[in-house]
């Protein structure tokens, strides 16, 4: 595949057998299966995406690039997406392949009693996701870093887990290529090795990231679906002579006002635009007469999701990205290696709530700058753990005027730590925008919990520990997710959640009945926190999702 993936939006067609809404795991998942799927007749199908489409080698990595890059209400097309909320706020990505073009690209899977929870449906377990989780991590081509021991900010991750009884380190799966170099035959996308550049939350200029964009999308696109970017859906109405009506906007660099329109979809409409996406459009869906589950825009969580840092340590950690820039001196003796590597996991005896997993974060070659200014103003008011040798804590401060690799930024450990919240974050538009209410969710008590351990993990590398800035603000207590989950809830019946285990939509009007094609699959289904990285368990779900599409179109 030496061109692009994106179909000429004016050859479209007025209506689809299936659309879908959304090309994150969810919304590529279930198009590639339903286009492989031999399905007589052939269905016609498109994917609808927001973003737009970005080959790698187009991703940033300039401090001014982010800021540029940014999604915006004037700049619609932007990569990367922070959303600010009353409790909390949320990082997720927009283009085409969704959030997996800046994840961190950790395929973990949570544990067993994740899914015993109220109110996951009974028919979804551990057990029987295991070959959907399966399929997924065979398509996304996920392993653990080959030389991963090798890399500091690694060893020193693992430096607290040998002093802690209830931890234990591993090596995580990680969907990043280390041995592919050239053109995968499935696929036929070109892929090259990791070179250890740090920049996968800004997107892999390398070819090395195992995106969407590398996979099901290519594949999806070879099977006969058409993609279009840069759309975004609105809503979405039953159309009277069967099917469903699909409004959006399409916007283009050029102009500034979008375009407007309608596309019908005949058999099937599959929500995939992410737990906030999605919410957002089945939440003005039912604002346009869509009968659904009082459910919608309920049970969000954000992963129990917390960040700290330990900051110019006695211990060199290589976390500096440098990108595609490999003979950037002196960024040749640097392996910052994949956004993350490691993690330890705490507590897998205990019940749930008590349960949190700790990995390390590099710092892509675009954040540098910005994060040594913060974290160097941020450390006046930090806990020093290990007061001794201040000259040369003061020294390292000094090298980092300059980028260096002896500075304090590269002795330092940024962690993101995952928990268990309570899911009781609830979704509504306002004046037709989305809105997220968690009175006191930083409260809780599992984000205390992290604090402590995280403070552990300074005092291992004798660093000055930096609490999440956020958080600590003034005692505000604001978190940050990069997990967003729920807000269309998987339930037994409508009464405990917004679409069943197939990810049939309720239509509310009694325990179990559905509107026939409509489903929802990415995110916005997991009706609870799950402790790990999602994006695997996203993708288990969607495969399993996509098998029960397939099944209803073969009827």
């Amino acid at each position: 595949m030496n061109g692009t993936l994106t179909s000429n939006w004016n050859s479209r067609s007025g209506t689809y057998d299936v659309v879908v809404i959304g090309s994150g795991y969810g919304g590529a998942i279930t198009a590639c299966h339903i286009a492989q799927a031999k399905l007589k007749p052939k269905p016609s199908i498109c994917i609808l995406e927001r973003g737009m489409e970005w080959i790698p080698g187009m991703f940033p990595d300039e401090p001014e690039d982010i800021t540029q890059h940014s999604l915006t209400p004037l700049n619609p097309l932007g990569l990367y997406e922070y959303r600010l909320f009353k409790d909390i706020d949320v990082i997720q990505g927009s283009g085409l392949g969704g959030t997996s073009l800046v994840n961190a690209n950790v395929a973990i899977i949570p544990e067993p009693a994740v899914f015993e929870q109220d109110p996951w449906p009974g028919g979804i377990t551990g057990n029987m996701l295991a070959p959907y989780y399966e399929r997924a991590a065979k398509a996304l081509d996920v392993g653990q870093h080959p030389r991963g021991m090798d890399l500091l900010k690694v060893r020193a991750l693992k430096k607290r887990a040998d002093l802690s009884p209830n931890a234990k380190f591993d090596l995580l799966r990680i969907a990043v290529n280390f041995k592919i170099d050239g053109i995968d035959p499935e696929s036929g996308v070109e892929r090259h090795p990791c070179i250890d550049c740090g920049d996968c939350v800004t997107g892999c200029n390398v070819r090395a990231k195992n995106t969407l964009y590398m996979n099901y999308l290519p594949l999806a696109r070879k099977a006969g679906v058409e993609i279009f970017t840069q759309v975004k859906v609105l809503f979405i109405k039953a159309d009277p002579n069967g099917g469903y009506q699909v409004h959006y906007e399409r916007f283009t660099p050029r102009h500034n006002l979008p375009e407007t329109g309608i596309i019908k979809a005949k058999r099937a409409v599959i929500v995939s635009a992410g737990s906030l996406g999605s919410t957002e459009i089945m939440l003005r869906s039912k604002n346009q007469g869509l009968k659904l589950s009082d459910t919608v825009g309920t049970r969000f969580s954000g992963n129990g999701d917390f960040f700290g840092i330990s900051y110019n340590s006695n211990q060199r950690t290589d976390i500096l990205g440098f990108g595609n820039h490999p003979n950037d001196p002196p960024r040749s003796n640097v392996k910052a290696g994949p956004t993350i590597v490691g993690a330890i996991r705490y507590d897998r005896n205990k019940p749930l709530k008590e349960q949190i997993t700790v990995e390390d974060l590099s710092v892509p070659r675009a954040g540098v700058i910005p994060t040594r200014n913060v974290l160097s103003t941020l450390s006046a008011g930090g806990r020093d753990t290990d007061p001794g040798d201040l000259v040369q804590e003061l020294a390292r401060i000094a090298r980092d005027i300059q980028f260096d690799a002896g500075g304090a930024l590269n002795h330092s450990m940024i962690y993101l730590v995952m928990g268990h919240d309570d899911a009781g974050g609830t979704m509504n538009l306002k004046n037709d925008k989305l809105q997220i209410n968690w009175p006191g969710v930083g409260d809780q008590d599992v984000f205390g919990r992290v604090n402590s351990e995280l403070f552990q993990h300074a005092k291992a590398l004798g660093a000055t520990f930096i609490e999440s800035p956020v958080w600590s603000f003034f005692h505000s207590r604001r978190l940050i997710t990069a997990h967003p989950l729920g807000g269309c809830p998987m339930g037994e019946t409508s009464h405990s959640g917004s679409v069943d285990e197939c990810g049939r939509v309720y239509n509310g009007k009694s325990d179990k009945e559905i509107h026939p094609g409509l489903y929802i699959a990415d995110g916005s289904v997991i009706p609870t926190s799950i402790g790990v990285n999602p994006f695997l368990t996203i993708s288990a779900l969607s495969e399993y999702i996509a098998e029960c599409i397939v099944k209803e179109l073969k009827k």
